[in-house]
């Protein structure tokens, strides 16, 4: 192709898009990121978060509307807001951030490998479908995510939650050691051990050591919504890396649509400007990394004469096959100080129920700890409740030393009618469709949730605690899977084993939404070991 801008363009600025960029750029390939939003200064966000009256939390969602430091700007509005229309009968309310450096500014930093047996359940347990690639396809993969993003954990440990040998099998060792469990992790981990409940601390993204330019963790407990030392991994890390290898990046550039010719090949986009003015680029390849709600409804908006369907959606299954984690959670009251809070937002976790025959019947979940104290939520129920003075001050005691939060996380299915498309009826500031969401459960995530209440009650009764609240109103987890799914057969997929398009053979989709199983674990090191491998294609077998 003559007069192109890049080799590659890459649309989407978060962590799948800047390893991608990262890689080519160090290759020595012409590339540029599109992003839709702005950059964003730690420094403002941390500030911002501060002088806020309302603290995010993860154990009060509710608020986190008024309590988000991050822009809501007019050509790209928050999710915080209303710009996710809700179609289907449970809200799918997830929190993704357009932003350079996409969502993993404001994410937990749970880095997790899925294991072998989640790569093929339709084959083991007749549910959903299985992947076209296998465990160790991906595993020297899931190992340079591990170093990219410079993931803690701790190693020989059974992440089956079996308790057994180590699982699943690695090939490299962890980049740094985990962190320290704190007192109310070790404290938990020999109350539920004598219920059979096997502890396990979770990989993180977040340095035990100095890493790169990053700091050790300093425990401040608020990495969600932003580490204000940058010692946990964010998206705009590889973004500047990228940048100083030669990648250009363009932001406050919404790209809304994608031009393909008679031949099949992308042949440019177009971006619009905050002041409404449009641009076109060109390039010889394409990396769609937007995330599995911008980039399905990209897409979708996509459609023209030749292509009356969308880009890359021969297959009708753009946009479709949506999961997450749907979930439910339990509040707790113990009845001795274990003093939630030391560390990061979340570590311990219990797997029991990750993988088995059960799954033929109801789901795989993942129960986890939130170490979190949202001491203002405290006060302000006391203080509505008339507990003032002194009293006030010995109840903040002693619910910030002795109330618990245990959240679940289900997998769920990918069903074609989950589904994003871009609404007809709502449009953003610029002219842009908004995404509107259809979603459901089934009744095997209602089984699932069956037996999860069931360890709830363990729970309680192992901890001798006293339940306060159990919330099962299908709490979103913020993991967006599944909505340009890959498979071998071009008549039920949008990519295939590389992450290629069926349709398109100079466009790639990165990032989860590539993903046809969820499991029950944090998707994002999954989206980076694909990430990674479709760079690898693209220099070595494509050879852009």
């Amino acid at each position: 192709m003559k007069n192109i801008d890049a080799d590659v363009i890459v649309i989407g600025s978060g962590v799948m898009g800047g390893l991608v960029a990262t890689r080519l750029a160090k290759a020595g390939k012409s590339v540029i990121i599109v992003e839709a939003g702005p950059r964003v200064k730690r420094q403002e966000i941390v500030e911002r978060f501060r002088n806020s009256p309302f603290k995010m939390s993860l154990t009060n969602m509710k608020l986190q509307g008024v309590g988000s430091p991050y822009p809501d700007l007019p050509h790209v509005p928050s999710t915080y807001g209303d710009y996710l229309q809700q179609a289907g009968p449970v809200k799918y309310p997830t929190k993704y951030l357009r932003v350079v450096g996409g969502t993993t500014w404001h994410f937990g930093s749970a880095l997790w490998r899925m294991i072998p047996n989640d790569f093929k359940l339709q084959s083991l347990y007749g549910r959903g479908r299985d992947w076209p690639v296998a465990y160790q396809d991906l595993e020297p993969w899931y190992g340079e995510a591990e170093r990219e993003l410079g993931v803690s954990g701790m190693d020989g440990q059974d992440e089956s939650g079996h308790g057994g040998e180590a699982w699943p099998p690695r090939s490299t060792p962890f980049p740094m050691k985990g962190l320290e469990p704190s007192y109310l992790f070790k404290r938990l981990s020999v109350l539920l051990g004598k219920g059979g409940y096997h502890p396990v601390m979770e990989p993180n993204g977040r340095a035990t050591r100095p890493y790169g330019q990053r700091p050790a963790c300093a425990g401040n407990n608020n990495c969600n919504p932003v580490c204000p030392i940058a010692a946990k991994y964010d998206g705009s890390m590889h973004i500047d890396e990228a940048e100083r290898h030669g990648a250009k990046l363009l932001d406050n550039s919404v790209v809304y649509k994608i031009e393909a010719d008679e031949q099949g090949n992308i042949s440019g986009i177009w971006y619009r400007r905050p002041d409404g003015s449009n641009h076109h680029l060109t390039a010889n390849y394409f990396v769609l990394a937007a995330y599995g709600i911008e980039s399905p409804k990209l897409l979708l908006m996509s459609a023209s004469e030749r292509y009356p369907h969308g880009i890359a959606n021969s297959s009708d299954q753009v946009g479709r096959n949506l999961m997450g984690h749907t979930g439910i959670s339990m509040n707790l009251m113990m009845n001795e100080d274990v003093w939630p809070g030391q560390g990061p937002t979340e570590l311990l976790v219990y797997l029991n129920s990750r993988d088995g025959d059960f799954r033929k019947d109801f789901p795989s979940y993942k129960i986890k700890v939130r170490n979190t104290v949202p001491t203002a939520d405290y006060a302000a129920s006391l203080i509505k409740k008339g507990v003032l003075g002194s009293k006030l001050d010995e109840e903040l005691k002693r619910m910030s030393a002795r109330s618990l939060n245990f959240a679940i996380d289900f997998e769920t299915l990918p069903l074609a009618e989950n589904r994003i498309v871009p609404s007809k009826t709502k449009k953003d500031a610029i002219g842009i469709p908004v995404p509107e969401i259809y979603y459901s459960v089934t009744d095997y995530w209602h089984a699932g949730k069956e037996q999860g209440l069931k360890d709830f009650d363990k729970f309680a009764r192992l901890l001798n605690a006293d339940i306060s609240k159990i919330d099962t109103g299908y709490q979103d987890r913020q993991h967006i899977m599944g909505t340009t799914i890959m498979g071998d057969n071009p008549v039920n997929s949008v990519v295939n084993n590389q992450c290629q398009s069926h349709d398109h053979p100079n466009l790639f989709i990165a990032g989860t939404s590539v993903m046809p199983s969820a499991s029950c674990m944090n998707p994002t090191l999954t989206g980076a070991a694909l990430s990674l491998r479709l760079a690898d294609y693209l220099l070595n077998t494509v050879k852009v």
